[in-house]
């Protein structure tokens, strides 16, 4: 996991559960961040499509959370529930 995940950790787990998503999906994302923002996004190895990173065949944004003025703040996409529905 990244720093910013290990960080907000608990965080996200109480949103996942208000939110009926599941926690254990978000930790095996891929997980980008920064100082203020997290991004998990659904890659699927087992996919020939997916095998590379290329700019026509993006991983799809399946949460975004970021911090603003010290709280986090979660932003749902269209490909949540689909990836990360308990």
């Amino acid at each position: 996991m990244c720093k910013r995940f290990d960080e907000w950790s608990e965080h996200i787990s109480a949103y996942c559960a208000k939110n009926g998503l599941s926690f254990e999906k978000a930790k095996r994302m891929v997980q980008s961040s920064n100082e203020n923002v997290l991004v998990l996004q659904y890659y699927d190895p087992t996919k020939e499509e997916s095998l590379g990173l290329l700019d026509e065949t993006p991983m799809p944004v399946v949460l975004w959370v970021t911090r603003e003025d010290g709280r986090l703040k979660f932003e749902q996409t269209e490909h949540t529930s689909k990836y990360l529905a308990q």
